[in-house]
């Protein structure tokens, strides 16, 4: 019997169980948040075992950001097709409705977890930021190159001012966080002046 299973320690995860794994956490930390998204429960939900999921992920910080990552690629395309504007315009509108919705939930669990473990957030950052922060900075820099764009200030600024303003708004809860706001946010940024934030009427109140 132990030969066996020291020759299943060294196969290839199954690309099945660990979606599985993904589903279920991304699925338990957006009905329950940190509390009910256990390793045990992941384990239990996903019906691949706690020894597993502890091999494959080494614990619940990267798993939970590895499940992040997988939900928000699928539902937060940056598209290679549209006009590097439009497809960040589209992109942004996106973000907004996924922040007010169960991926926004999950997204400050994730960071939660970050900061009570490491206590900043550099492994969200290694695992999922920095990877959809190149890609959206390689399209914008297509816009600057082809002049759809046009500031000239470093590409990851640009897109640092439109999503860092955005999660800023969703974070603490300022009312004027909509469509309205987001397309002239982009609009603004994307200017050809100092890429100013749009005027908007100061909130008095959060949400």
């Amino acid at each position: 019997m132990t030969a066996p299973k020291a020759k299943a320690r060294g196969r290839p995860r199954s690309e099945t169980s660990a979606t599985a794994v993904l589903d279920a956490a991304y699925r338990l930390c957006a009905d329950g948040g940190l509390r009910d998204a256990s390793i045990q429960a992941i384990a239990a939900e996903s019906r691949v075992s706690k020894m597993t999921v502890y091999k494959w992920w080494g614990g619940r910080l990267p798993l939970l950001i590895d499940a992040y990552l997988r939900q928000a690629t699928l539902m937060l395309p940056i598209s290679e097709s549209l006009a590097p504007a439009d497809a960040i315009h589209v992109h942004a509108q996106q973000y907004l409705v996924a922040l007010q919705g169960e991926l926004g939930r999950v997204q400050l669990a994730v960071l939660a977890e970050c900061l009570s473990e490491n206590g900043d957030a550099g492994l969200f950052v290694e695992r999922y930021l920095s990877v959809r922060r190149t890609l959206g900075a390689q399209i914008i820099r297509q816009g600057q190159r082809d002049g759809t764009i046009g500031s000239v200030r470093p590409a990851e600024a640009l897109y640092d001012q439109i999503y860092g303003t955005m999660f800023y708004r969703f974070l603490f809860g300022f009312q004027s966080l909509d469509e309205a706001f987001v397309r002239a946010l982009v609009d603004a940024t994307f200017a050809d002046a100092a890429a100013a934030i749009p005027v908007i009427p100061t909130d008095r109140t959060a949400r």
